[in-house]
């Protein structure tokens, strides 16, 4: 099957509640698509002048409870700072879809997230 990339942005703002996430990528839905998306990059945006957040990402749908076992990468992002990770070719795979949560700041809507990786 031939990979497709993606990239895009979150179209909600995360904020901290616990269990409330939301896609890292508007409108991506590898699981409706019977894909695999394997993300290789990210970049999450604190724009809150005095809190730092953590950002947890999970292979879920947006509208279920996550769990410890659908939980794929932890970032830490200090305030009004921007952090980039990557990961190698295939390490990240979301079988369900992309979503995450934060523990605080401001995660600002299209502008907090941005991510990319591809389809296959």
């Amino acid at each position: 099957m031939a990979r497709i990339y993606v990239s895009g942005h979150n179209d909600e703002a995360w904020v901290a509640s616990g269990t409330d996430v939301r896609e890292a990528i508007s409108g991506l839905n590898p699981d409706g698509d019977g894909r695999i998306f394997y993300l290789t990059q990210i970049t999450v945006s604190n724009e809150h002048a005095t809190d730092a957040t953590v950002i947890e990402l999970y292979d879920s749908d947006e509208t279920a409870s996550v769990t410890a076992a659908d939980q794929r990468a932890t970032i830490q992002v200090g305030p009004t700072d921007t952090v980039q990770v990557t990961w190698p070719d295939g390490a990240m795979p979301f079988v369900t879809n992309c979503v995450g949560s934060t523990s605080a700041g401001t995660v600002a809507t299209l502008s907090g997230i941005q991510a990319s990786g591809y389809l296959a």
